[in-house]
Order: structure tokens, then C-alpha cells, then sequence
């Protein structure tokens, strides 16, 4: 029995360094239950150009999880990346035949979502939608001319004058009127 123990000692002993050397060029990754996955030298090319955040998620998926990935083509890996946690176990989860039909509605609604988003950035000249109510400056064209100014009958594809950098149109007060006009 020792001499089993010693010679398994031995052979890793002398395997250790190999596979240190061979783990220094990839990432290994290792989920909670202790399972490992080593990428490929293109995976880790890919791995390496992603935003840090992106690695953070990554290395935080189950090892089930991130060899299925690598199995996906690029377009599905772009839809792997729209689906949450939950998401992606219930993919997962699937079936092979159930998975192919999932993927079809998925790749489908992406292609919906950027269809709508081409053509509303198409419409829009050189406006960029933003959230979290962000300023955008005024269209080129609006202060070149091309768009009417705002008032009277003119309600609609026009310019408020001030965002036309007019100096007419409603202004704050600099003094307080006084009673307000529904006291009066």
C-alpha cells in the first residue's frame, strides 16, 4: 500500500509542473461545487476582449454553464448575453430539440428589437436616444434654418425659438408679479 501511495506521489509530482505551465496561458475557471473549466486559446482571445464586467459575470456561471457558451454560435452567444440567470438555467435546462425551437424565438425577438432600433435611429438624423433624461444638444439642421420656428399655426416639425437660440419666446420673470393670477 505505501508503495502505491508513493509512486501515485511520485507521477504527480511529476505531472505538476507540466500542467502549471500549460494553466499559465489559459483562464481556469472553477464553480462553486469545484468543477473546472480551461478554455481554448481562442476562448481566452475572446475572454481577454470582453469589458471587465463582462469577465466578472462570465466566471460567475456555473463550468456547465460557460462550456455551453463556447458550444453557441455567435449570434446565439450574443442572445446568451440578453437573458438573466434565470434565463439561461431554463435554456439550459432544455432539452436539445426544446432548445433549438427557444433559440429560433429568441435570435427572432433580437432581430425584432434591432429592426425597430434601425429604424428609429434611420427617422431620427442625428438625435441619439439616451435614458435617465439626459440634455441632447439641438439637430444641426435646426440651427441652419431647415426647421421653422415654433408658433402660431406652426406646431409640429418645428423648433422651439429659444432651442433655436432666439432671443424671443417666453423668458423667467426677474421679479415676482405679485398675486398670482388665479387670486385675482
Amino acid at each position: 500500500m505505501n508503495r502505491t501511495l508513493l509512486a501515485a506521489a511520485a507521477a504527480l509530482a511529476v505531472a505538476t509542473p507540466l500542467a502549471v505551465a500549460h494553466a499559465q496561458d489559459t483562464v481556469v475557471t472553477t464553480d462553486a461545487h469545484g468543477n473546472v473549466y480551461v478554455m481554448t486559446e481562442q476562448q481566452q482571445m475572446d475572454y481577454d476582449s470582453w469589458p471587465p464586467e463582462r469577465q466578472t459575470v462570465y466566471t460567475a456561471w456555473p463550468v456547465t454553464y460557460q462550456g455551453y457558451y463556447w458550444t453557441l454560435s455567435p449570434e446565439r452567444q450574443t442572445g446568451w448575453w440578453v437573458l438573466d440567470d434565470s434565463q439561461r438555467a431554463s435554456v439550459y435546462a432544455m432539452t436539445p430539440e426544446q432548445r433549438e425551437t427557444t433559440w429560433a424565438s429568441i435570435i427572432g425577438q433580437m432581430n425584432k428589437m434591432q429592426a425597430k432600433s434601425s429604424v428609429a435611429a434611420s427617422s431620427s438624423g442625428n438625435l441619439q436616444f439616451a435614458s435617465k433624461g439626459m440634455v441632447q444638444p439641438v439637430p444641426q439642421a435646426a440651427t441652419s434654418g431647415d426647421y421653422p420656428i415654433c408658433g402660431g399655426k406652426v406646431q409640429d416639425h418645428c423648433i422651439q425659438p429659444r432651442a433655436a437660440g432666439k432671443n424671443y419666446g417666453n423668458r423667467p420673470l426677474d421679479y415676482w408679479p405679485g398675486k398670482p393670477a388665479s387670486e385675482g
